[in-house]
């Protein structure tokens, strides 16, 4: 009998050369991790007197005033947002997210939007942008509840988290820092610099449960954060956490700062990253080179480049590995015409020689093959058309006007809550074309393929929504597919 629980449901794992994306799986647990939930899934206790405890210790580990564990980093935002608008006071606490009459209003510098920052508008939040000392002076004629900022943007913008807190710290108004995607320091240098609490991610560089964030900071706050929380009746019940999430988060972070050997496993990244060039530079025409990191970033990056004589983009590299034996999962962030890059945080040993093999051997059989003859279209489709995308539940119409020059199609989309211009090509028979649409922080997107047959056309459409951080295909088709048919008008 095949022990893997994946191969048993005909799922096959990967070699991860994307970092920690939720989307991939985040990171593979720590043995300590996975030994000491397996222990605390022996015996009962009461999660108050727990996180309470839990509190104390994540306290002495990273010298914030408190500290809880939540149900992921997103979770952590919406829990901080809440604390901070409802405290624990259960006349506000129950009515969330209807928050007429309350303190709601949060603001973001605008160069620091996230996805994420859905986590903060579900709890009833209207979100002010700002980008300038005027604007927050302005912004802060009315009442606001928060400030929340992203850490790994925070560089980016004129406002810095210095000049935040001067200007909100006298009104009382906290700061929440996102910084999920950073590795844990002692003590956090956002705390130090103004904010009064900051996310991190339990199951990404800790390594800790896949399903687990840390909330650290003011006591006050961290405190009404976890009244709002799972097992409480509030807001924060479908975010549950559970006692063996909260026993692997804390030794993770006790095994991060009391017995990680950070230096060592640096080394061995580049170690990983250099097995893997040496392999792929095999080829004619194929090198690569270091990307060192910067900012809140720690982990380097190989990008790899080839030569026009592979007839091979970026994503069809990255899919045809992920059909290799073994499969290689590979950064479509990163994906361009000629390169591609690699992560080296979740390699395993011997799995930097499997990827440099695996890369070498698609690139191997992609130099000069044949291209794909264009073909020219011989079907006229511009002109207006009526759009109707099939939902897993519900549908949408939309009327587009289309514009073809030659294969190359472009107009404009009209419907109910989503209009714009789009794009496309007709290729034979062959029509793809994309809608997409800025929507808060995210980008709406949705990705059309089919045919035009008979003065009809008709397909799959991918739909999703990608954030300015991760605007590759994995987001931009991360909600499924729908079925689309459309006639003309």
């Amino acid at each position: 009998m095949n022990a893997n629980p994946y191969l048993l449901l005909g799922v096959r794992p990967f070699i991860n050369c994307c970092s920690v994306r939720t989307m991939h799986g985040g990171s593979l647990m720590l043995p300590q991790v996975r030994d000491a939930m397996a222990e605390a899934s022996r015996h009962f206790v009461n999660l108050d007197e727990l996180m309470e405890a839990a509190g104390r210790r994540l306290a002495e580990l990273t010298r914030a005033e408190w500290g809880i564990v939540t149900c992921g980093s997103a979770a952590a935002v919406a829990l901080g947002t809440a604390a901070c608008v409802a405290g624990n006071d259960p006349v506000k606490m129950l009515r969330l997210p209807f928050t007429d009459g309350m303190v709601n209003r949060v603001i973001i510098p605008k160069a620091q939007r996230f996805a994420y920052d859905q986590a903060v508008r579900m709890t009833g939040c209207e979100i002010v942008e700002v980008e300038t000392c005027e604007d927050l002076d302005k912004a802060l004629c009315e009442p606001a509840a928060m400030v929340v900022l992203l850490g790994k943007q925070e560089h980016s913008g004129s406002l810095r988290l210095e000049q935040i807190a001067e200007m909100v710290k006298p009104r009382g108004i906290p700061i929440m820092v996102d910084a999920a995607s950073e590795h844990l320091e002692r003590p956090s240098p956002w705390l130090v610099r103004g904010a009064d609490l900051v996310v991190y991610s339990g199951g990404k560089f800790l390594r800790g449960p896949q399903t687990s964030g840390l909330l650290l900071g003011s006591r006050r706050l961290v405190q009404a954060a976890w009244a709002n929380a799972s097992p409480h009746q509030a807001l924060g019940r479908p975010m549950k956490v559970s006692k063996e999430d909260i026993v692997g988060v804390l030794t993770a972070v006790e095994h991060w700062f009391e017995d990680r050997d950070h230096t060592a496993e640096r080394q061995k990244w580049y170690d990983d990253l250099d097995v893997i060039a040496v392999r792929v530079g095999q080829l004619p025409g194929v090198g690569s080179e270091i990307i060192e990191p910067v900012g809140v970033d720690r982990v380097p990056r190989l990008r790899i480049t080839w030569d026009p004589q592979y007839r091979i983009d970026g994503l069809e590299l990255r899919r045809r590995a992920l059909d290799a034996q073994p499969r290689v999962m590979l950064d479509d962030n990163s994906a361009a015409e000629t390169s591609i890059a690699i992560d080296p945080f979740q390699l395993g040993p011997g799995e930097a020689a499997q990827v440099g093999d695996v890369v070498a051997r698609v690139l191997h059989a992609a130099r000069g093959a044949r291209p794909v003859p264009s073909a020219s279209p011989a079907l006229d489709i511009a002109g207006n058309w009526q759009l109707r995308v099939d939902f897993l539940q519900g549908s949408r119409v939309h009327r587009l006007k289309i514009e073809q020059r030659g294969a190359e199609l472009s107009g404009y989309q009209r419907s109910a809550l989503f209009e714009g211009p789009f794009n496309g090509k007709l290729t034979g028979e062959a029509v793809r074309f994309s809608f997409r649409q800025r929507y808060e922080a995210s980008t709406i997107s949705y990705l059309f393929e089919g045919t035009v047959r008979d003065g009809r056309m008709g397909g799959v459409v991918a739909l999703g929504a990608a954030s300015d951080q991760n605007a590759g295909i994995v987001n931009s088709s991360q909600f499924g597919t729908g079925c689309w048919q459309a006639s003309r008008v």
